[in-house]
């Protein structure tokens, strides 16, 4: 599968670089700096339960984009409340197959600006805690608008445009919107 965004395709390669004991790379040896280029952009998602996704970091430009920083709450508090539990069971997707994902997402805005991000998810061996740990790579990949966000700007929804997953060796999920 060809990825969309550069940053995308340039996180799989630092995840295929990684140590490993299995098919997952560990948790502990994912070192941020290593990959400057990736952070303003970079989220981690912790997965507590089928109700709560934390945002366990989330890049500087993640948090522009957001128009706040979401590290702490919960990812599903900003997805339709008729998407919750499929977005919820992706997420599951990924750890529980284990895959890739890339999924094509619109963002609205509460400027009333869409934008389409390409999402692109890879999961780790947590090995520092019991919950799973998907890394995440956000980028625009097309823009409505040239117009920048106001400042006031914030995050109002998330909707699915386009989902696949990836064999990083395990198989893919058979998960279906």
């Amino acid at each position: 599968m060809d990825l969309y965004h550069p940053r995308s395709q340039a996180l799989m390669d630092y995840w295929q670089s990684m140590p490993r004991e299995g098919v997952l790379p560990l948790r502990s040896s994912f070192f941020p700096e290593k990959i400057p280029q990736l952070l303003p952009h970079l989220i981690i998602y912790e997965i507590v339960s089928k109700d709560f996704i934390r945002f366990r970091l989330a890049g500087t430009a993640v948090r522009e984009r957001m128009g706040f920083d979401p590290t702490g709450q919960n990812y599903l508090d900003f997805v339709a409340e008729e998407r919750k539990a499929k977005a919820s069971q992706s997420f599951f997707a990924v750890v529980e197959q284990p895959c890739g994902m890339r999924v094509i997402s619109n963002h609205g805005m509460s400027s009333g600006r869409k934008m389409f991000l390409e999402v692109f998810m890879l999961p780790v061996e947590n090995d520092m805690s019991e919950n799973p740990i998907i890394l995440c790579q956000s980028n625009e990949i097309k823009s409505d608008t040239e117009d920048h966000l106001p400042d006031e700007a914030k995050l109002e929804n998330v909707t699915v445009t386009r989902r696949d997953f990836i064999d990083i060796g395990a198989g893919v999920s058979d998960f279906k919107d």
